[in-house]
């Protein structure tokens, strides 16, 4: 007897949904596409449960016939491809015809449509994958389809979805994409009778970029364009002084089609150079037109990847159209020939518009003398006075292993219990002695320590200070959904938030840590941050890991200037806390230097 055999039908397409149907957001995603390639003008989607119990979609788009109707809840049936060969040149959304089916198969489907010839609309209904014949009903031009109890076939698929919160925000920031992606067409998101999203459909997409990030972030795009070698690159990147620490708010538009890609991504960070701090990434939402033959969209299931015939050169295109960017706004001078990467041969192929108020400083070859690591690429002008100042080097000897600072709180200051401020070192370092050895202490690392031991002494009662004008936070879906998943365990760590309106929060208290400190940046990294924490499901777990965050961006930071007797007060309530040696992320906080070490140092 065989032991191979040919699956259920119903158990295939339960299967074959998996791969497009993984949250509420795929619905979301690939319906909306759908009205776009329908040629909607108007798209409206409505959201309960975080899409859980509803999705709806409506759209003022061509809508189908009875016939095409009954046709595109069948698997593999789209009007987007006819051959093997569209595939390598289809410019549509959509167009591998899953979607429809597989949401059929996994959840209670509903399509209303009407063409505009059409006197009466057409419905039908799909429960468990069995499409109904299909009914007369009254309904303007246009689809409108409704997702009801997803994965209710499916339950053990249905326990791993996310809070409301979380899945709202996933369906949200799918949309955000689309209406970048789509300016000239007016998106309206509802969730619950409030509206997160309403975009205009004017074709401005500044204006689109003003409703994603807020007017305030928007004033701080550049405008980029650039065209040449069959390719334009349109859109906008954030100045230096709008950054983020990952590539999450980097949008990438391929012929319309929001793509990820860790090549434009290089390019773009590549472009900005020492413009930006360590660690932090631009934002930009840019648009790469194309012939469809140059680009592959089939090498991820959800077309969110994409493979260029020729890399380098989008990579080389991609950096010159950011660089532009740069240069026009004052930001930057122009590259060389001599410069890698860069070209400014005449006949390379590319149209620059004439830079106004092209940047008259130096150039960044200029500022990389012999012995200068120092450049602000804010400023204009150099130090004259560090010219000809060079640091001399002498090789060092070699040392024992045991010859460097150790990472380690010597027994006798844990006897003692006692560090004595000398001084600040570089605004970055306390050196402080203890009986003969001499410490240098991470001020931020210490602070933090001495912060989460407070935070979690003091989770009933933690000192607060409340403010005299709350703080408006416009937020992100993803972080709207973080404060509304941590809302009880942030005021346990003094963080009051108070919702105002569908996308904003107003905060009304803080952690008496940030007091006469800038905390509206802290606050918004910490929002930031905890938006893309891989929260713990224990409770204590994620009470220690959230009272982690909050310490880390309440502490004293890195160029902060301290008095004698706050450099003191730290050292002593660092060594109140029950583990004075390391930081929360396990780092050490302190380095001991013994006389046995400097005798040896000096060669004694």
């Amino acid at each position: 007897m065989s032991t191979i055999h040919i699956l259920p039908e119903d158990v295939a397409n339960r299967i074959a949904a998996g791969e497009v149907v993984e949250r509420p957001a795929s619905i979301v995603k690939e319906l909306v596409e759908n009205a776009i390639d329908a040629g909607a003008s108007r798209v409206h989607v409505l959201l309960q449960s975080g899409g859980r119990k509803l999705v709806r979609v409506t759209d003022d788009g061509c809508g189908m016939g009875p016939e095409d109707l009954q046709l595109a809840v069948q698997r593999f049936a789209t009007s987007k491809i006819s051959a093997a060969e569209d595939l390598h040149s289809v410019l549509t959304m959509g167009f591998r015809g899953e979607a429809l089916p597989s949401i059929g198969a996994v959840a209670q489907l509903q399509i209303t449509t009407r063409t505009a010839q059409a006197q009466e609309a057409s419905r039908i209904v799909v429960r468990g994958g069995e499409p109904s014949p299909t009914q007369t009903v009254a309904a303007p031009v246009g689809t409108t389809v409704e997702v009801t109890n997803l994965f209710y076939n499916t339950p053990a698929r249905e326990k791993f979805l996310s809070t409301t919160a979380t899945e709202r925000s996933h369906c949200v920031e799918w949309m955000q994409r689309l209406a970048l992606s789509r300016p000239d067409i007016a998106f309206k998101v509802d969730h619950d009778a409030a509206t997160l999203l309403a975009t205009p459909g004017t074709g401005d997409l500044l204006s689109v970029i003003a409703t994603v990030y807020g007017g305030n972030e928007a004033r701080l795009f550049l405008p980029v364009e650039l065209q040449g070698d069959g390719v334009r690159v349109s859109g906008f990147v954030s100045s230096p002084r709008l950054t983020r620490a990952t590539a999450r708010n980097q949008m990438f538009f391929v012929n319309r089609r929001f793509v990820r890609s860790s090549g434009l991504s290089h390019a773009v960070t590549q472009a900005y150079g020492m413009l930006l701090p360590s660690g932090r990434r631009p934002l930009c939402v840019l648009h790469i037109d194309l012939d469809a033959e140059a680009v592959d969209p089939n090498v991820h299931p959800t077309k969110i990847e994409v493979r260029f015939d020729n890399s380098g050169r989008m990579h080389s295109l991609m950096q010159r159209a950011v660089e532009r960017a740069l240069a026009d706004a004052g930001l930057r001078s122009l590259g060389t020939p001599s410069e890698p990467g860069l070209s400014s041969r005449e006949g390379d192929g590319i149209r620059h518009a004439p830079a106004a108020g092209r940047w008259q400083g130096p150039s960044f070859d200029q500022t990389r003398r012999a012995g200068r690591l120092r450049v602000n690429p804010f400023a204009d002008s150099t130090d004259a006075r560090d010219d000809g100042l060079d640091v001399f080097s002498a090789p060092e000897a070699p040392q024992p292993a045991d010859d460097g600072p150790q990472q380690r709180l010597p027994a006798h200051i844990q006897a003692q219990e006692q560090m004595t401020a000398l001084c600040q070192l570089a605004g970055r370092y306390i050196v402080a002695q203890s009986g003969a050895d001499l410490l240098l202490i991470n001020q931020h690392r210490a602070a933090e320590r001495v912060l989460l031991h407070q935070l979690e002494q003091d989770q009933e009662a933690p000192a607060r200070q409340m403010l005299a004008v709350p703080l408006s936070i416009e937020a992100s879906p993803t972080e709207l959904a973080a404060i509304e998943d941590h809302h009880r365990m942030l005021a346990r760590l003094g963080f009051d938030f108070e919702q105002f309106g569908p996308g904003a929060y107003l905060l009304r208290s803080i952690p008496a840590s940030l007091v006469g400190r800038s905390y509206e940046a802290e606050v918004r990294e910490l929002l930031r941050e905890l938006a893309e924490w891989d929260a713990p499901t224990a409770d204590d777990r994620r009470r220690a890991g959230l009272a982690a965050l909050v310490a880390c961006h309440s502490a004293v930071k890195a160029g902060q200037t301290l008095t004698h007797a706050e450099m003191q007060r730290l050292l002593d309530d660092l060594l109140a806390t029950d583990a004075p040696a390391v930081c929360p992320h396990g780092d050490p906080i302190i380095m001991t230097i013994t006389p046995e070490q400097l005798d040896r140092r000096f060669k004694r």
